[in-house]
Protein backbone atom coordinates (compact mmCIF):
# COMPACT_ATOMS: atom_id res chain seq x y z
CA UNK A 1 0.00 0.00 0.00
CA UNK A 2 1.33 3.45 -0.88
CA UNK A 3 0.11 7.00 -0.53
CA UNK A 4 -0.45 7.49 -4.30
CA UNK A 5 -4.20 7.91 -3.79
CA UNK A 6 -6.34 8.60 -0.75
CA UNK A 7 -8.58 5.76 0.39
CA UNK A 8 -11.16 5.60 3.12
CA UNK A 9 -13.29 2.95 4.77
CA UNK A 10 -16.20 3.65 7.12
CA UNK A 11 -17.27 1.10 9.72
CA UNK A 12 -20.10 0.89 12.20
CA UNK A 13 -18.98 -0.31 15.62
CA UNK A 14 -21.02 -1.16 18.74
CA UNK A 15 -20.71 -0.13 22.34
CA UNK A 16 -20.11 -3.06 24.64
CA UNK A 17 -20.75 -3.97 28.25
CA UNK A 18 -18.16 -6.12 30.00
CA UNK A 19 -17.96 -8.30 33.12
CA UNK A 20 -21.77 -8.64 33.49
CA UNK A 21 -21.13 -8.62 37.21
CA UNK A 22 -18.76 -11.45 38.20
CA UNK A 23 -17.20 -12.26 34.81
CA UNK A 24 -14.19 -9.97 35.25
CA UNK A 25 -12.19 -9.79 31.99
CA UNK A 26 -14.10 -12.85 30.77
CA UNK A 27 -17.63 -11.80 29.73
CA UNK A 28 -18.75 -9.07 27.37
CA UNK A 29 -21.67 -8.29 25.09
CA UNK A 30 -22.23 -6.01 22.11
CA UNK A 31 -25.05 -3.46 22.31
CA UNK A 32 -27.26 -1.91 19.66
CA UNK A 33 -25.78 1.53 20.43
CA UNK A 34 -23.34 2.25 17.62
CA UNK A 35 -20.99 4.84 16.16
CA UNK A 36 -19.34 5.33 12.77
CA UNK A 37 -15.60 5.73 12.31
CA UNK A 38 -13.93 6.45 8.99
CA UNK A 39 -10.27 5.54 8.49
CA UNK A 40 -8.42 7.33 5.68
CA UNK A 41 -4.98 6.70 4.24
CA UNK A 42 -2.90 8.71 1.80
CA UNK A 43 -4.60 12.05 2.44
CA UNK A 44 -2.93 15.17 3.87
CA UNK A 45 -2.90 15.12 7.69
CA UNK A 46 -6.07 16.56 9.17
CA UNK A 47 -6.20 19.04 12.04
CA UNK A 48 -7.24 17.12 15.18
CA UNK A 49 -10.70 17.77 16.57
CA UNK A 50 -11.05 20.59 19.09
CA UNK A 51 -12.99 18.15 21.28
CA UNK A 52 -10.38 16.21 23.29
CA UNK A 53 -12.70 13.20 23.62
CA UNK A 54 -13.30 12.98 19.87
CA UNK A 55 -9.59 13.55 19.23
CA UNK A 56 -8.72 10.64 21.54
CA UNK A 57 -11.22 8.32 19.82
CA UNK A 58 -9.86 9.22 16.40
CA UNK A 59 -6.26 8.80 17.53
CA UNK A 60 -6.96 5.30 18.91
CA UNK A 61 -8.67 4.23 15.69
CA UNK A 62 -5.85 5.58 13.52
CA UNK A 63 -3.19 4.00 15.73
CA UNK A 64 -4.91 0.60 15.54
CA UNK A 65 -5.15 0.84 11.75
CA UNK A 66 -1.48 1.80 11.49
CA UNK A 67 -0.53 -1.13 13.75
CA UNK A 68 -2.31 -3.56 11.44
CA UNK A 69 -0.62 -2.10 8.35
CA UNK A 70 2.73 -2.48 10.07
CA UNK A 71 1.98 -6.05 11.16
CA UNK A 72 1.01 -6.88 7.58
CA UNK A 73 4.24 -5.39 6.25
CA UNK A 74 2.46 -2.61 4.37
CA UNK A 75 3.70 0.96 4.21
CA UNK A 76 1.35 3.91 4.39
CA UNK A 77 2.40 7.51 4.84
CA UNK A 78 -0.67 8.90 6.57
CA UNK A 79 -3.41 7.22 8.59
CA UNK A 80 -6.26 9.35 9.89
CA UNK A 81 -9.68 8.71 11.39
CA UNK A 82 -12.91 10.63 11.91
CA UNK A 83 -15.65 9.82 14.41
CA UNK A 84 -19.42 10.26 14.26
CA UNK A 85 -21.52 9.21 17.21
CA UNK A 86 -22.47 9.69 20.83
CA UNK A 87 -20.82 6.78 22.61
CA UNK A 88 -19.49 8.09 25.94
CA UNK A 89 -15.84 7.75 26.90
CA UNK A 90 -14.73 6.49 30.30
CA UNK A 91 -18.18 5.20 31.21
CA UNK A 92 -17.60 1.44 30.97
CA UNK A 93 -19.17 1.04 27.53
CA UNK A 94 -16.07 0.02 25.62
CA UNK A 95 -15.29 3.18 23.67
CA UNK A 96 -11.57 2.46 23.48
CA UNK A 97 -12.35 -1.07 22.27
CA UNK A 98 -14.78 0.31 19.70
CA UNK A 99 -12.17 2.75 18.39
CA UNK A 100 -9.52 0.08 18.05
CA UNK A 101 -11.88 -2.48 16.54
CA UNK A 102 -12.93 0.12 13.98
CA UNK A 103 -9.32 0.85 13.06
CA UNK A 104 -8.47 -2.83 12.67
CA UNK A 105 -11.50 -3.75 10.57
CA UNK A 106 -11.16 -0.68 8.33
CA UNK A 107 -7.46 -1.33 7.77
CA UNK A 108 -8.12 -4.98 7.02
CA UNK A 109 -10.67 -3.98 4.39
CA UNK A 110 -8.05 -1.74 2.77
CA UNK A 111 -5.78 -4.78 2.70
CA UNK A 112 -8.47 -6.66 0.79
CA UNK A 113 -9.63 -8.49 3.93
CA UNK A 114 -6.32 -10.33 3.79
CA UNK A 115 -6.65 -11.43 7.40
CA UNK A 116 -9.49 -13.49 8.72
CA UNK A 117 -11.41 -12.05 11.64
CA UNK A 118 -9.72 -14.42 14.11
CA UNK A 119 -6.30 -13.26 12.91
CA UNK A 120 -7.13 -9.79 14.24
CA UNK A 121 -7.62 -11.05 17.80
CA UNK A 122 -3.98 -11.12 19.05
CA UNK A 123 -3.32 -7.57 17.89
CA UNK A 124 -6.71 -6.40 19.17
CA UNK A 125 -6.03 -7.82 22.63
CA UNK A 126 -2.50 -6.40 22.68
CA UNK A 127 -3.76 -2.92 21.82
CA UNK A 128 -6.67 -2.99 24.26
CA UNK A 129 -4.97 -4.91 27.07
CA UNK A 130 -7.87 -7.32 27.62
CA UNK A 131 -10.47 -8.96 25.42
CA UNK A 132 -13.80 -8.65 27.22
CA UNK A 133 -14.79 -5.48 25.32
CA UNK A 134 -12.87 -5.66 22.07
CA UNK A 135 -13.87 -9.22 21.13
CA UNK A 136 -17.63 -8.50 21.30
CA UNK A 137 -16.89 -5.19 19.55
CA UNK A 138 -15.27 -7.14 16.71
CA UNK A 139 -17.60 -10.13 16.51
CA UNK A 140 -20.85 -9.06 18.19
CA UNK A 141 -22.97 -11.13 20.51
CA UNK A 142 -22.26 -12.27 24.03
CA UNK A 143 -18.67 -13.48 24.21
CA UNK A 144 -16.95 -15.69 26.76
CA UNK A 145 -13.25 -14.77 26.62
CA UNK A 146 -10.28 -16.59 28.14
CA UNK A 147 -6.74 -15.28 27.77
CA UNK A 148 -4.08 -17.82 26.87
CA UNK A 149 -0.32 -17.92 26.68
CA UNK A 150 1.07 -17.46 23.19
CA UNK A 151 4.37 -16.53 21.60
CA UNK A 152 3.31 -12.89 21.71
CA UNK A 153 1.56 -13.16 25.04
CA UNK A 154 -1.75 -11.89 23.66
CA UNK A 155 -3.69 -15.00 22.82
CA UNK A 156 -7.38 -15.38 23.58
CA UNK A 157 -9.95 -18.07 23.10
CA UNK A 158 -13.55 -16.90 22.80
CA UNK A 159 -16.91 -18.56 22.34
CA UNK A 160 -19.95 -16.58 21.19
CA UNK A 161 -23.43 -16.96 22.61
CA UNK A 162 -26.44 -15.67 20.72
CA UNK A 163 -27.85 -12.77 22.77
CA UNK A 164 -31.46 -13.31 23.86
CA UNK A 165 -33.90 -11.12 21.95
CA UNK A 166 -36.36 -10.84 24.87
CA UNK A 167 -33.91 -9.04 27.12
CA UNK A 168 -32.81 -5.41 27.33
CA UNK A 169 -30.25 -3.45 29.30
CA UNK A 170 -31.41 -0.31 31.06
CA UNK A 171 -28.36 1.94 31.36
CA UNK A 172 -27.70 4.70 33.86
CA UNK A 173 -24.81 6.71 32.39
CA UNK A 174 -23.29 9.22 34.85
CA UNK A 175 -21.62 12.36 33.58
CA UNK A 176 -18.42 11.54 35.47
CA UNK A 177 -15.91 9.10 34.00
CA UNK A 178 -14.05 6.24 35.66
CA UNK A 179 -10.88 5.66 33.61
CA UNK A 180 -10.21 1.94 33.43
CA UNK A 181 -6.60 2.06 34.58
CA UNK A 182 -7.46 4.14 37.64
CA UNK A 183 -10.27 1.83 38.70
CA UNK A 184 -8.15 -1.27 38.08
CA UNK A 185 -5.48 -0.02 40.46
CA UNK A 186 -7.97 -0.38 43.30
CA UNK A 187 -8.68 -4.06 42.67
CA UNK A 188 -7.50 -6.60 45.26
CA UNK A 189 -4.28 -8.47 44.47
CA UNK A 190 -5.56 -11.69 46.09
CA UNK A 191 -8.86 -13.38 46.88
CA UNK A 192 -9.79 -15.95 49.46
CA UNK A 193 -10.89 -19.34 48.19
CA UNK A 194 -14.45 -18.52 49.22
CA UNK A 195 -14.37 -15.30 47.20
CA UNK A 196 -12.90 -17.05 44.16
CA UNK A 197 -15.56 -19.76 44.32
CA UNK A 198 -18.28 -17.11 44.63
CA UNK A 199 -17.24 -15.38 41.41
CA UNK A 200 -16.51 -18.57 39.48
CA UNK A 201 -19.93 -19.97 40.26
CA UNK A 202 -21.75 -16.75 39.49
CA UNK A 203 -19.90 -16.27 36.19
CA UNK A 204 -21.03 -19.72 35.13
CA UNK A 205 -24.54 -18.92 36.33
CA UNK A 206 -24.67 -15.74 34.21
CA UNK A 207 -23.89 -17.79 31.10
CA UNK A 208 -26.39 -20.50 32.03
CA UNK A 209 -29.10 -17.96 32.82
CA UNK A 210 -28.69 -16.13 29.51
CA UNK A 211 -28.49 -19.27 27.37
CA UNK A 212 -31.40 -20.99 29.15
CA UNK A 213 -33.39 -17.77 29.62
CA UNK A 214 -33.52 -18.36 33.37
CA UNK A 215 -33.73 -14.66 34.13
CA UNK A 216 -35.07 -15.38 37.59
CA UNK A 217 -31.54 -16.32 38.74
CA UNK A 218 -29.81 -13.25 37.29
CA UNK A 219 -30.13 -11.27 40.51
CA UNK A 220 -27.85 -13.79 42.22
CA UNK A 221 -25.75 -14.43 39.12
CA UNK A 222 -24.58 -10.83 38.68
CA UNK A 223 -23.30 -10.48 42.24
CA UNK A 224 -19.56 -9.84 42.43
CA UNK A 225 -16.88 -9.75 45.13
CA UNK A 226 -13.82 -9.09 42.94
CA UNK A 227 -14.10 -5.67 41.35
CA UNK A 228 -17.38 -3.97 42.25
CA UNK A 229 -16.69 -3.45 45.98
CA UNK A 230 -13.34 -1.80 45.18
CA UNK A 231 -14.82 0.37 42.46
CA UNK A 232 -17.72 1.39 44.70
CA UNK A 233 -15.16 3.36 46.70
CA UNK A 234 -14.91 5.64 43.67
CA UNK A 235 -18.67 5.50 43.08
CA UNK A 236 -20.66 5.59 46.35
CA UNK A 237 -24.01 5.55 44.52
CA UNK A 238 -23.27 2.19 42.85
CA UNK A 239 -25.05 -0.13 45.27
CA UNK A 240 -28.05 2.19 45.81
CA UNK A 241 -28.47 2.28 42.02
CA UNK A 242 -28.29 -1.52 41.79
CA UNK A 243 -30.86 -1.80 44.57
CA UNK A 244 -33.17 0.73 42.90
CA UNK A 245 -33.01 -1.19 39.63
CA UNK A 246 -33.89 -4.53 41.21
CA UNK A 247 -36.68 -3.02 43.31
CA UNK A 248 -38.16 -1.54 40.11
CA UNK A 249 -38.27 -4.95 38.46
CA UNK A 250 -34.84 -5.55 36.95
CA UNK A 251 -33.67 -9.15 36.85
CA UNK A 252 -30.25 -8.00 38.08
CA UNK A 253 -27.92 -5.02 37.81
CA UNK A 254 -24.16 -4.53 37.72
CA UNK A 255 -21.36 -2.05 37.05
CA UNK A 256 -20.66 -2.09 33.32
CA UNK A 257 -16.96 -2.69 32.70
CA UNK A 258 -14.87 -0.38 34.87
CA UNK A 259 -17.77 2.07 35.25
CA UNK A 260 -19.33 4.46 35.66
CA UNK A 261 -22.37 3.10 33.77
CA UNK A 262 -24.74 0.88 35.73
CA UNK A 263 -26.50 -1.73 33.59
CA UNK A 264 -29.67 -3.61 34.52
CA UNK A 265 -31.02 -6.71 32.79
CA UNK A 266 -34.71 -6.05 32.17
CA UNK A 267 -37.68 -7.24 30.18
CA UNK A 268 -38.80 -4.86 27.41
CA UNK A 269 -41.96 -4.12 29.41
CA UNK A 270 -40.02 -3.06 32.52
CA UNK A 271 -37.15 -1.28 30.79
CA UNK A 272 -38.35 2.31 31.04
CA UNK A 273 -39.58 1.92 34.62
CA UNK A 274 -36.20 0.55 35.71
CA UNK A 275 -34.34 3.29 33.87
CA UNK A 276 -36.55 5.92 35.52
CA UNK A 277 -35.98 4.42 38.98
CA UNK A 278 -32.22 4.54 38.49
CA UNK A 279 -32.53 8.12 37.28
CA UNK A 280 -34.41 9.13 40.43
CA UNK A 281 -31.84 7.45 42.63
CA UNK A 282 -29.02 9.19 40.79
CA UNK A 283 -30.72 12.54 41.36
CA UNK A 284 -31.17 11.73 45.05
CA UNK A 285 -27.40 11.22 45.24
CA UNK A 286 -26.71 14.52 43.39
CA UNK A 287 -25.41 12.50 40.47
CA UNK A 288 -25.81 13.99 37.00
CA UNK A 289 -26.67 11.15 34.65
CA UNK A 290 -28.72 10.11 31.63
CA UNK A 291 -30.56 6.87 30.94
CA UNK A 292 -30.87 4.72 27.85
CA UNK A 293 -32.42 1.35 27.02
CA UNK A 294 -30.53 -0.87 24.59
CA UNK A 295 -30.85 -4.37 23.19
CA UNK A 296 -28.08 -6.93 23.15
CA UNK A 297 -26.70 -7.14 19.63
CA UNK A 298 -25.40 -10.01 17.52
CA UNK A 299 -23.59 -7.52 15.26
CA UNK A 300 -19.98 -6.53 15.69
CA UNK A 301 -17.90 -4.08 13.65
CA UNK A 302 -19.17 -3.86 10.08
CA UNK A 303 -17.92 -2.06 7.00
CA UNK A 304 -20.63 0.30 5.75
CA UNK A 305 -18.71 2.21 3.07
CA UNK A 306 -15.52 1.50 1.17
Amino acid sequence: MTSEAARSVTVRVPATSANLGPGFDALGVALDWTARITVTTGAPPRTPSDDPVVAAIERMAATAAAALFEAAGERTDTVDATYEGDLPVGRGLGMSAASRAAGLVAANRMLGDRLGAEALVPLAVRLEGHGDNIIPALFGGLQVVVHTDSDEGHGAVHVPIAPPDDLRLALLVPEFSMPTEESRRRLPATLTRQEAVANIGRSALVVAALTQRRYDVLRVAVEDVLHQPARAALFPALYPLIEAATEAGAYGAYLSGGGSTVAAFVSPAQAEAVAAAMGRTAAAHQLQASTRVVALSARGTEVVDG
